[in-house]
């Protein structure tokens, strides 16, 4: 169901952005290498991760902790000195500005300076007013990254996830990622891709559309009431739309 939003506390803003988004936004030239945010990554199915330390060489302590992932190639430096935040007109980056400390065995990670990103592939979005917070935890020979999403233009709520897809490899080969711009498909320089409001041919924003699951169309739209539990119960009394997407109706399959 591409557009859904479902588990997202995202506002009407956001919400509108989700809906006015076209896949063709991928196929212009001033997109097609436009990196990724270091947090987005972490959920990247091209996610092999290295960490290195960087050390005074006369005292030991470490001053920082740097990261490099596969997926767009992005970096992080995780500052453990001590520094502050720069201040809040200097230079957002795709990897933003971090700082680190330990909180017992998880290393607890500030991250601000975003540019604006995506939190899924298909119109979510978060501003670049975002801060992150993630806590890196090694369990045996898995790490484990829970990011929570504080962003106050398009989130009423923090947004949490967690990954724990990596595990420790000593001979691990890091690929390169080279991108180069090209044409995928014939979008007229200078046209921006997009849908007006409640025109998305997108399976998920079509009220009268379905999947196998027989999801209703109101918890697609997202809302902090669809990250809880509870929402379940409320969806079953739900209308479900007639037609199964991309096949026939929803009583006929």
């Amino acid at each position: 169901m591409v557009s859904d939003i479902a588990g997202v506390p995202v506002n009407d803003g956001d919400r509108l952005r989700v809906q006015t988004w076209s896949p063709e936004d991928f196929d212009i030239t001033e997109w097609s290498c436009r990196p990724h945010n270091f947090d987005y990554s972490l959920e990247s199915e091209r996610a092999p991760l290295r960490f290195w330390v960087d050390a005074d060489p006369h005292t030991q302590k470490v001053i920082a902790y740097h990261s490099h992932i596969n997926m767009e190639e992005q970096e992080i430096t995780i500052w453990m000195d001590g520094r502050p935040h720069p201040a809040e007109n200097t230079l957002h980056t795709w990897s933003g500005f971090s700082t680190g400390e330990w909180d017992g065995d998880v290393l607890a990670v500030t991250t601000t300076h975003l540019k604006e990103g995506y939190e899924r592939r298909d119109g979510l979005m978060r501003s670049d007013r975002s801060v992150i917070r993630t806590r890196w935890r090694r369990i045996g020979n898995y790490l484990q990254a829970t990011t929570i999403l504080y962003d106050p233009v398009y989130m009423t709520e923090p947004y949490i996830r967690s990954s724990m897809m990596w595990v420790n490899d000593p001979n691990m080969q890091m690929p390169p990622y080279p991108c180069e711009e090209a044409t995928d498909t014939a979008v007229p320089r200078g046209k921006v891709p997009h849908f007006l409001p409640g025109k998305s041919p997108l399976p998920a924003l079509n009220k009268d559309l379905t999947d196998k699951f027989g999801t209703p169309y109101e918890p697609r739209l997202g809302g902090a009431e669809t990250m809880y539990p509870e929402y379940i119960k409320k969806m079953k009394n739900m209308p479900r739309p007639p037609k199964l997407a991309g096949g026939a109706a929803e009583g006929q399959r």
